[in-house]
């Protein structure tokens, strides 16, 4: 089936990092490739200057849609390093997964304080890395909808309830799902904050779970798929990132993940 969508298909590499460990950068984006997608997000650089990044990229017909990154990368000369990093390798999307998000051990004010940190502190950095070319966005993993403020608010809610709509977001449909949430009602109330999303299957509770696209493990609601991406393409969403939570070290779940996608007229 053709792609029916301006949005195609990339692969989050922590979905094979240790087959990367393993065989290195260079013969596992000769895989990636040969499997079809298009693009690559980034965990971690294995090493690599950026420049010898994107060569790697363009010899296998790839390019990077973005990046995650740790918290500590929005700020002072970390961001602009991680920004001038990002576009000579030739991306501009910068999105912590969730480390250094919640709440400190040792945060000795209300805890609602945290989250209004958390909220001032992404907003000011966006507005720092556009100066360098570049946005940046957070990714979500179940924990963002189960933690509380005192009124009842979710973390997520109030996040993006006080954000502006330069800080972007990367939802992970998965975890969404699978904390008891509809991935579609998040990209209603929050229109035009996602240029990527996440595609995820989540039941982490079983240890023999696949994390296979259109797999969902029995334990586990799986994401309705063909309600999510109409919704997605209204929504901006320019690429439909892979991410594999176990084969980290084959292709076993990447590739159905692929063909799955592909199916459904994505790739």
């Amino acid at each position: 089936m053709a792609n029916t969508s301006e949005a195609r298909v990339a692969l989050q590499l922590y979905s094979i990092h240790r087959r990367i460990q393993a065989i290195g950068l260079e013969k596992a984006l000769e895989e990636v490739a040969a499997i079809g997608y298009p693009a690559v997000e980034f965990a971690g650089y294995w090493g690599f200057p950026a420049a010898d990044l994107k060569r790697l990229l363009a010899a296998n017909g790839l390019v990077a849609c973005g990046s995650h990154v740790g918290r500590d990368s929005f700020e002072g000369d970390a961001l602009k390093a991680a920004c001038d990093f990002a576009r000579e390798c030739g991306f501009d999307l910068l999105i912590c997964p969730g480390g250094g998000n919640g709440l400190p051990p040792d945060w000795a004010h209300p805890k609602d304080d945290w989250w209004k940190f958390l909220a001032e502190f992404y907003a000011k950095a966006a507005d720092e890395a556009a100066k360098f070319g570049c946005k940046i966005g957070l990714h979500n993993h179940a924990w963002e909808f189960q933690t509380l403020l005192s009124d009842g608010t979710t973390m997520w809610d109030y996040f993006f309830s006080n954000t502006p709509p330069t800080v972007c977001m990367e939802q992970d449909v998965g975890w969404t799902t699978y904390a008891g949430f509809d991935p579609c009602e998040q990209f209603r109330k929050y229109p035009g904050r996602s240029p990527t999303l996440h595609a995820k299957e989540n039941g982490m509770d079983s240890p023999d779970f696949d994390a296979i696209l259109g797999q969902p493990d029995k334990n586990c609601v799986g994401v309705d798929w063909d309600a999510l991406f109409p919704v997605a393409d209204a929504n901006g969403v320019k690429w439909h990132v892979v991410e594999c939570e176990r084969h980290f070290d084959s292709l076993d779940a990447i590739a159905p993940s692929f063909e799955f996608l592909k199916a459904k007229g994505r790739a």
